[in-house]
């Protein structure tokens, strides 16, 4: 950057040169013949310009036209540096008293070209072009001629200028236009103040700068200084010390981002992407170097986030970010897009809900940062689920994002997960495992699988992998295993009173009911292949029942096929029970599941195991002997007294008035005789001998 200047510069000495010889007479042409040279001699670069033209009153002052400073032989723009118009005007009175005061400095239209070669040079890099004798036997310089002269300047302006910046090593090219920039510099030791404007990427910027010491920044030194830039995207305030190599900044930042999208894609060149946040503050402590932003306390906002801590963020190739945040309340569907899906999903949803959703997932957002950050929450939400403070771990790296979440409170219960997404390959890949420790099961899989029938603490160990672009993809590509146990809940909607009562009229389906089957503890283990999860080890203790069962849910279809076998016991604690069996399968898709109980094996099962149902039912022979009788009849009183789903079939009371007798055309079934004993007898006269 100091070599950059030093082109200004050379024009000036020029300026001032031929304004300083003319006292000595020096024909002009002797004068452009010499600056020319000079500039040679130092640079090895051409000076040329169409004319100049001199003026004596009120100022002295010169101007000179289609001026050009050339570029090195390698590079590919043949200027280094064009400009329509140079003016330079001096005060009369100062030139008495050796004192240079420069009252306008203006540069027309400047376009001004700086390239890095395929090999590295730069073009603004002077030292290994100078002639090997140059200084030598060309007479004295013009800085020499100047000597001894207090320099003053006044109003300093560049319009409509234009720079250019191209890495043939990077194969990129950055432009920048419409430069208007106004600038007081009241000598070598005065402070700078500039103010100006230019053109980047089809955006306005406006900027100031502030520099207490410019000269001591010119000559690789440091100075205090303050600067600010505005866009219609962002407005950065910087104040602290600046330097133009190594730690170029070190101070306090003040910064507000509109759009964080809009900003990346502006300084980026590229296209706008959906990204997790969109406005952006913060204040902090900043150092900042050409490859490297370190923020050190930083009070930072990002839409509605609030995050304190430290952050560091690398600029040497794509964005890097490395974090340590203690951050407020997080919703992470931001970052899956989940928010925004949601509403088409649900229309889909509606449309055909035996399907998942098959619209892509714009998974493009991670690939445009790397990142590596840890996140002291006070909690965050996915899919609308609270889940209480914890510490997240996000690395994300190319587009492989692995994040995870330590042991935070959840529906009464505790909750830890680790999720890794790559989204690098055409195709993304995903491997979730999670655990829970007392979760209540209804409102976790109301949230995450739409099913509200079944209730519990929940113990779960799951470990899936899956592959896909969609939600149906990744359903689809479900594998893995993992083991779950419900304690003391319920099982709604399905109501083995209602079944027995269709067995009883010989029916072979059912849709699921009202009731609920409650149990002390249900659960097994299952594995997933291809989004289908097949169990073989179920197990539930109910209070007066006990189940096993086995079979499999399809996921991508949402279809399940399940057959349970329930066995009639005295207690939840008696393992392995003996008795009455009624197996049940339970079939169809989520929306319209049907239980039909297999007839044939009650019915077999009773004929075969009597004894087995003496021991469950104990003293109720009533029922052993209505079981003989009519068994469907029987399988009702059974299942309905079990306790399983629903109360019990009430028993018959008796009507509060007499009933008259029932009649031939009654509807009601004509009951043979039997003796009843009645359970209070009334008085009766002693017992008289038969006639």
């Amino acid at each position: 950057m100091k070599k950059l200047l030093l082109i200004p510069g050379f024009i000036l000495v020029l300026a001032l040169g031929a304004v300083l010889l003319l006292p000595k007479l020096v024909p002009m042409e002797t004068i452009i013949a010499k600056a020319k040279e000079q500039v040679k001699a130092e640079t090895g670069r051409d000076l040329n310009f169409s004319g100049m033209k001199f003026v004596f009153w009120p100022n002295i002052g010169v101007e000179l036209k289609d001026v050009t400073f050339s570029n090195p032989a390698w590079a590919k723009e043949k200027n280094m540096l064009a400009l329509d118009k140079m003016d330079v005007a001096l005060a009369v009175r100062p030139l008495l008293q050796k004192r240079v005061e420069v009252k306008r400095f203006e540069l027309a239209a400047p376009i001004i070209h700086l390239e890095i070669g395929a090999g590295g040079k730069q073009s603004w890099d002077f030292s290994k072009e100078k002639p090997a004798e140059a200084g030598q036997g060309g007479g004295p310089s013009v800085a020499a001629q100047t000597g001894g002269f207090d320099l003053k300047f006044g109003k300093f302006q560049i319009s409509k200028g234009t720079l250019t910046f191209a890495d043939w090593q990077k194969g990129s090219m950055t432009s920048i236009s419409d430069v208007d920039v106004t600038a007081t510099f009241p000598d070598l030791k005065s402070p700078l103040q500039l103010e100006g404007s230019l053109t980047y990427q089809g955006k306005r910027v406006d900027l100031s700068l502030d520099l207490v010491k410019p000269m001591a920044l010119v000559q690789g030194d440091t100075s205090p200084g303050q600067v600010s830039v505005k866009t219609s995207d962002i407005s950065v305030k910087a104040a602290g010390v600046l330097a133009m190599q190594g730690e170029m900044f070190n101070g306090d930042v003040e910064s507000d981002v509109a759009s964080l999208a809009k900003l990346l894609a502006w300084v980026g060149g590229g296209k706008e992407q959906k990204l997790p946040f969109e406005k952006v503050s913060f204040a902090s402590a900043v150092r900042a170097t050409k490859t490297d932003l370190v923020l050190k306390s930083a009070d930072l906002t990002l839409d509605d986030v609030h995050a304190k801590g430290n952050l560091n963020i690398g600029f040497a190739g794509k964005p890097d970010i490395f974090a340590r945040l203690s951050v407020g309340k997080l919703n992470l569907d931001r970052f899956t897009g989940a928010q925004a899906g949601s509403e088409e999903a649900g229309k889909a949803g509606d449309k055909k809900e035996e399907g998942w959703d098959a619209t892509p997932i714009d998974f493009s957002g991670l690939k445009v940062v790397n990142a590596d950050l840890e996140l002291k929450t006070e909690g965050f939400a996915v899919n609308g689920v609270d889940v209480g403070p914890s510490l997240l771990t996000v690395l994300l790296q190319d587009g492989n994002l692995h994040f995870k979440s330590s042991e935070a409170t959840l529906f009464d219960g505790k909750f830890s997960s680790d999720l890794n997404l790559n989204a690098a390959p055409s195709t993304p890949t995903m491997a979730f495992n999670f655990k829970m420790d007392g979760v209540q099961a209804k409102p976790v899989l109301s949230k995450f699988a739409d099913f509200k029938k079944l209730s519990g603490t929940t113990e779960a160990n799951i470990a899936v992998t899956s592959s896909g672009n969609s939600q149906k993809a990744l359903v689809s590509g479900l594998n893995g295993n993992g083991a779950v146990v419900f304690k003391n809940g319920s099982l709604e909607g399905i109501d083995l009173v209602n079944i027995a009562k269709l067995v009883q009229k010989h029916m072979a389906d059912m849709n699921v009911g009202e009731g609920k089957t409650d149990f002390v503890e249900l659960g097994g283990t299952f594995v997933i292949t291809n989004g289908v999860a097949n169990n073989s080890d179920l197990k539930m203790k109910g209070p007066l029942v006990q189940a096993s069962g086995s079979g499999s849910i399809d996921l991508p279809k949402k279809y399940i096929q399940y057959r349970v076998i329930p066995v009639l016991t005295a207690s939840s604690a008696v393992e392995g029970a003996s008795g009455i069996s009624v197996p049940v399968d339970i079939k169809g898709p989520f929306s319209a599941i049907k239980i039909k109980p297999d007839f044939a094996s009650v019915v077999q099962g009773i004929a075969e195991n009597p004894e087995g149902a003496k021991k469950v039912l104990k003293n109720v022979k009533e029922q052993v002997k209505a079981l003989r009788k009519d068994p469907a009849k029987a399988l009702q009183n059974l299942l309905g007294g079990s306790g399983l789903l629903g109360a019990p079939d009430p028993a018959p009371q008796p009507e509060a008035s007499p009933t008259p007798a029932p009649t031939p055309d009654s509807a009601a079934p004509v009951a043979e005789p039997a003796p009843q004993p009645a359970a209070q007898p009334e008085p009766q006269p002693s017992p008289q001998p038969a006639p």
